[in-house]
């Protein structure tokens, strides 16, 4: 059924989810895994750190970011291809998607305001990709639980 999952890794505590569910799912499928790290430069935390467009620091962040499904997939045995990209999230996650079956996206489950202002990479996603889009939420996270 998948043969070819891409999960998109962002290095936050909530995106574990997503990635432990992709591992898991290659592991079950006999899948293998692609984790994709997209470095958004027009993120306010891309300024706000005075980095601008340097490069070397983009992929630094980038790496550790990938460090989690790295480990946690040679810890398991799973075959896994990493990427970085520099961009748009949705957008680069989207174009990489197309050499997948399927997408994993972790989401932070924000409403309200707080979605409105930041927006969803993970609704982009499934609006945008060309094949099924899994979203797993952070539900460890007694704060972002909407009861």
């Amino acid at each position: 059924m998948y043969k070819d999952i891409l999960v998109a890794v962002d290095g936050s505590e909530s995106n574990k989810p997503a990635v432990l569910t992709a591992l898991e799912c290659a592991k079950e499928l006999g899948a293998k895994v692609t984790a994709i790290c997209v470095f958004d430069i027009g993120s306010s935390n891309a300024s706000v750190w005075g980095m601008g467009e340097n490069k070397e620091f983009m992929i630094e962040a980038a790496n550790k970011g990938l460090s989690f499904v790295v480990n946690t997939a040679a810890e398991m045995g799973i075959p896994l291809e990493t990427k970085i990209s520099i961009g748009r999230p949705a957008e680069a996650i989207c174009v990489e998607s197309k050499n997948h079956d399927l997408v994993i996206v972790g989401t932070h489950g924000r409403t309200g305001v707080a979605r409105a202002l930041i927006g969803s990479v993970a609704e982009r996603v499934v609006r945008m990709a060309p094949v099924p889009v899994l979203i797993c939420r952070d539900v460890m996270n007694p704060k972002e639980v909407v009861n």
